[in-house]
């Protein structure tokens, strides 16, 4: 159930918010393939970085970003990790 929290919920999100503002996510990012990038490979720093991007980078702010870029990683870990018992001989 986690798992599913982990991944889709993110990317739900940023698909509602670039929806709703395709122009204000432009100018977060400036590039379409930035914000496609962070969609598929970094959901959790992509949604936090254009959350608090608008209110400028404090200390603050990049803690959450590396709290959020933390629990991509950690997703990305779990599923190695889980597989691994599979892989092996």
């Amino acid at each position: 159930m986690m798992a599913i929290f982990g991944a889709i919920l993110p990317r739900f999100v940023l698909l509602v918010g670039w929806a709703n503002d395709q122009a204000g996510w432009a100018s977060v990012f400036g590039s379409p393939v930035w914000f496609l990038g962070g969609f598929l490979f970094v959901p959790w720093t992509t949604l936090i970085y254009g959350l608090v991007y608008q209110n400028g980078m404090s200390i603050l702010n990049w803690i959450f970003v590396g709290c959020a870029l933390l629990i991509d990683l950690g997703t990305w870990g779990v599923g190695f990790f889980a597989g691994r018992k599979e892989y092996s001989a």
